[in-house]
């Protein structure tokens, strides 16, 4: 016996399988604006820095660079816990700044922190 789809339920269910998917590709295809390893440029009013952080070999670690601009201080780098405690936030040079971490105790970094200048908003990464 073969059963004969008509055509209203045919429509029924590509309109059920598109909004499915629709559904599920945002979840899929939008990475985190704001996790460990969004790595990318930032434009502050201090000037452009490349923020980038990540994991590796067990060790947390975030850094901040220089681009352009026109600040003349110093940069700094810190990371954020995923218990929300923060490293102690470290200060480098004009050019560029480097925070690690041993995760190796177990507890993981959530955001490696950036700043431009002493005065510079933080900048999650």
């Amino acid at each position: 016996m073969t059963t004969k789809i008509t055509r209203p339920a045919r429509k029924a269910a590509a309109v059920l399988g598109m909004t499915t998917l629709m559904a599920i590709v945002p979840l899929v295809a939008a990475p985190g604006a704001e996790a460990l390893g969004d790595n990318r440029t930032v434009t502050r009013s201090c000037g452009k820095n490349h923020v980038s952080s990540g994991l590796n070999n067990g060790k947390s670690w975030a850094q901040t660079e220089k681009e352009s601009g026109t600040c003349a201080g110093r940069l700094s780098a810190a990371l954020e816990l995923v218990d929300g405690y923060r490293i102690q936030r470290v200060y480098g040079t004009k050019s560029r700044a480097y925070a690690s971490f041993n995760t190796g105790s177990g507890m993981a970094a959530k955001y490696g922190l950036h700043w431009g200048c002493d005065n510079c908003n933080v900048t999650k990464s």
